[in-house]
């Protein structure tokens, strides 16, 4: 399994429209709007690395209202 954190830029005024057009996705197991240098942060989850390479780059960043992405790959976590 292969989980990362993708930091999201929207045009202005498109986060919840962003948000909901993502949660939609089954590999999308968190989103959240945030404040800050980002305007949502989503949880993914694959089953390989291609896999997550085709959802940013097919389906993630194709998304209208979508203006980048950030993202950072789990290396390791810890849930408590």
């Amino acid at each position: 399994m292969v989980e990362a954190f993708v930091f999201i830029n929207t045009e202005i005024g498109a986060e919840d429209e962003v948000m909901d057009a993502l949660v939609k996705m089954p590999e999308v197991k968190e989103a959240m709007i945030v404040y800050g240098p980002y305007d949502l942060v989503v949880k993914i989850s694959t089953d390989t690395a291609e896999s997550l390479r085709k959802l940013i780059s097919e389906k993630i960043r194709k998304l209208p209202k979508i203006k980048s992405t950030t993202t950072l790959i789990i290396a390791k976590s810890i849930v408590k």
